[in-house]
């Protein structure tokens, strides 16, 4: 049998490669209007002035947290690869605006695996326009090893594309738009959270590159991105954030299946004037395999419910999901998982 370099078409299958992000390099970038749009910010962002030192040291200790990470990952048998880091402060501009790069902590959001496709993704954030940059030696490598390689188009980002309706934000249908943290992979169907980070029009785009095989779902689940609020922990179990969801917000094909309800999670608390997660990014997860996850180590409560299902957690430390906006599966990419791309319903 041969062995693809990339290959992932879910979350739970056992895994054999991934990548994982870096903390050096971020910076806060302007509060623009794509900011302000995805955080609902406070409206003392824009005051906000983060001492050197206190960033150098969360920089530090979520370096530390990763390094840890990747000693727990190669223990379990998998291979970790990590991008280049990227030069604090780099600027950017395009016709109509103008940005900082923010970070290349979270391959998870950038770019997506789909079978043995690795798909660059139309972010709608302007900080994050270039974010793949980072990855681009690592995309390389994995297409000359036989993957398949897509860019979806890049977007132009207008002022208008950022809409404020009551109760949510969303993204204006004129260009495709999407984060891949937006995305629950089951095999051949991909389940599309249409939000402030993924309009339909992106779904419609996702669709047509993935052809007729595939089936991509609408659903709107939550604000942005589905890995606090919703995760298929295997076939016929999944994991939801009770305080997001109702049991007929579940995609109709997945509410036969068993459903863990996470009432409460532990407060991380973070460290700048305003989180950028919320406390549920505690509930963000990478699976080892379909029995086994990784769980910040502080959620304890978390833990027992996932042990009582069958499924063993595996506690690794993350302390600044909140301070730095993303938890164990927004900062990881699963490359290859071995398994098959199947249907599962």
């Amino acid at each position: 049998m041969t062995v693809n370099a990339v290959w992932s078409s879910n979350d739970w299958d056992p895994l054999e490669e991934v990548v994982l992000g870096t903390a050096v390099g971020f910076t806060p970038p302007p509060v623009d209007p794509s900011l302000r749009h995805f955080f609902e910010r406070p409206d003392e962002a824009e005051r906000e002035k983060i001492p050197s030192a206190m960033l150098d040291r969360i920089v530090d200790e979520a370096e530390e947290d990763l390094r840890d990470l990747t000693a727990v990952l190669e223990s379990h048998g998998v291979a970790v690869r990590r991008p280049e880091r990227p030069v604090p402060g780099q600027q950017y501009s395009s016709p109509n605006w103008a940005s900082v790069a923010m970070h290349a902590l979270m391959p998870r959001d950038c770019l997506s695996v789909i079978g043995d496709m690795l798909i660059e993704v139309p972010m709608p954030m302007r900080s994050r326009y270039f974010e793949v940059f980072p990855f681009r030696d690592l995309l390389r490598e994995y297409f000359d090893s036989g993957a398949r390689w897509l860019s979806a188009p890049k977007p132009r980002l207008p002022d208008s594309t950022y809409i404020y309706e009551s109760n949510a934000s969303v993204v204006a249908d004129d260009e495709p738009l999407f984060d891949a943290a937006n995305l629950l992979r089951c095999g051949y169907d991909i389940f599309f959270n249409v939000s402030s980070t993924g309009n339909r029009r992106g779904a419609t785009w996702l669709q047509r590159a993935l052809g007729p095989d595939f089936t991509v779902h609408e659903m709107s689940i939550c604000a942005d991105h589905v890995d606090t609020t919703l995760h298929i922990l295997r076939p016929g179990l999944l994991l939801a954030n009770a305080s997001q969801m109702k049991p007929e917000m579940i995609p109709s094909p997945l509410q036969s299946w068993k459903t863990l309800w996470v009432t409460d999670i532990e407060d991380d608390g973070f460290a700048f004037d305003w989180p950028r997660a919320s406390r549920w990014v505690g509930m963000n997860l990478l699976a080892l395999g379909p029995d086994r996850v990784l769980v910040p180590s502080t959620q304890v409560s978390l833990m027992r419910q996932l042990e009582q299902a069958g499924v063993e957690p595996v506690p690794v430390r993350f302390r600044h999901g909140r301070s730095l906006g993303g938890g164990l599966h927004c900062c990881s990419l699963d490359i290859r998982r071995r398994g098959e791309l199947t249907r599962y319903f």
